[in-house]
């Protein structure tokens, strides 16, 4: 049986495997990326996610430059599927469901969420207490304006995917 290594990432804690995480190491009092991964120094993680390293450039103890920062986000870019597209093609469809009370009305349909990037923290660990109770992925995408041209709305915070084919595809 093949053990699989996993790391803690140092802004929100969770558990993934390397894949899933930049590495970053200390050189001199600062950080810096270590893109390669083969950097002699003891790593620290950080997720594949904006919303990590967004924290990670407030960091009061962890200091990075600029520069790092950029790349990450770019290769975050290169590697993000265009969640936006995916939806606007689905949005006829009776896969999805928007908004917080429909999708905490029809949870256990649910197999995936788009969060807003910019939803309020009180509504975000709402969903990401309610998704992780009934192990539902999720991810944070797009602004609320974003999510809600989609639908035609002002705003939505969050949108959801029934099908579980559908969101298998969204998730890889």
């Amino acid at each position: 049986m093949t053990k699989i290594c996993e790391r803690t990432c140092i802004i929100c804690r969770k558990k993934h495997t390397k894949d899933k995480l930049f590495r970053i190491v200390e050189k001199e009092s600062k950080y810096s990326f270590d893109e390669k991964m083969k950097a002699q120094q003891r790593g620290k993680y950080v997720c594949k996610s904006q919303e990590c390293i967004k924290r990670l450039s407030k960091h009061k103890k962890i200091k990075m430059e600029i520069d790092d920062l950029l790349k990450m986000l770019n290769l975050l870019k290169k590697d993000t599927k265009d969640y936006l597209k995916v939806l606007k093609a689905m949005k006829n469809s009776q896969e999805l469901v928007f908004g917080i009370n429909m999708i905490f009305e029809e949870i256990d349909k649910i197999h995936f969420m788009i969060i807003a990037e910019d939803i309020s923290e009180k509504n975000d660990n709402k969903l990401i207490k309610k998704a992780n109770e009934k192990n539902i992925s999720y991810v944070h995408y797009g602004s609320k304006i974003q999510l809600g041209e989609i639908f035609n709305k002002e705003e939505v915070n969050v949108i959801a995917v029934r099908n579980k084919k559908v969101a298998r595809g969204l998730m890889e």
